[in-house]
């Protein structure tokens, strides 16, 4: 009797144990699962870390991370595309839609400041980053037939990369009352706001505007440097 009560409390640990260890094994795989997707937004380069999905008043386009702070993150995007409605639904590459603003339009460029309150965002958020703007003295030196590099669409980590040729640095676009860099390249509806980059993935500049093969780009430097003034204003300080 005695043997068989032993045995019955053995199989009934042995039970228990089990169903630990499967408890264990299941919040570990929804863990690691969890931290894939931080690391995934952390790893090097451009693609699934500073480009954003842009929805404002039934229009879509795109957008790119140009700062990023403890409690706000900031996005670049064609002002064109949030002129009539300046509330938008910006979505990351891993699907994470955050509500927000345009906080600032460009005075001389097609190119506006959403700011998003970090406190709105979600964890898978926290491996965004700034893009690396490429220096005016590099743009100005781009070689004609360089490659550059955009994305075909932006909504999951491993993303299809378009690549166009460098065309001019400084070309007077009439319609849009513009000096812009072009790009050899198929860009599609729905990519104004979208970033183009060098191979070291560095920000070249901003599509605005395409025919069926040439795309027109704000020079990244450009916008950088509006945005600083932006914010140096904001802050009180006066630009060095």
């Amino acid at each position: 009797m005695n043997d068989k009560r032993i045995k019955s409390r053995n199989i009934i640990g042995l039970c228990i144990c089990i169903l630990s260890i499967a408890a264990v094994a299941l919040f570990g795989l929804l863990y690691i699962s969890r931290a894939a997707d931080e690391i995934s937004l952390m790893q090097e380069g451009y693609r699934n870390l500073s480009q954003v999905n842009i929805y404002a008043a039934g229009q879509y386009g795109r957008g790119f991370i140009i700062g990023v702070k403890d409690d706000y993150i900031d996005i670049i995007t064609s002002k064109h595309l949030v002129l009539e409605e300046n509330n938008v639904t910006v979505e990351f590459g891993n699907r994470g839609l955050v509500n927000s603003e345009v906080v600032y339009y460009f005075e001389d460029m097609d190119a506006a400041l959403i700011r998003m309150d970090r406190n709105d965002t979600d964890y898978y958020l926290k491996g965004a980053k700034a893009v690396e703007v490429m220096p005016k003295e590099d743009y100005d030196k781009i070689p004609l037939l360089k490659e550059v590099y955009y994305a075909k669409d932006i909504y999951d980590t491993e993303l299809s990369v378009l690549s166009g040729k460098w065309y001019a640095s400084d070309e007077y676009i009439y319609e849009i009352n513009a000096n812009v860099g072009i790009f050899n390249g198929e860009v599609n509806p729905g990519m104004s706001g979208e970033g183009v980059f060098d191979e070291k993935d560095r920000l070249v500049g901003m599509v605005i505007a395409a025919s069926d093969t040439k795309g027109a780009l704000i020079p990244g430097y450009r916008i950088r440097k509006e945005y600083m003034s932006y914010v140096l204003a904001k802050e009180g300080k006066e630009e060095q």
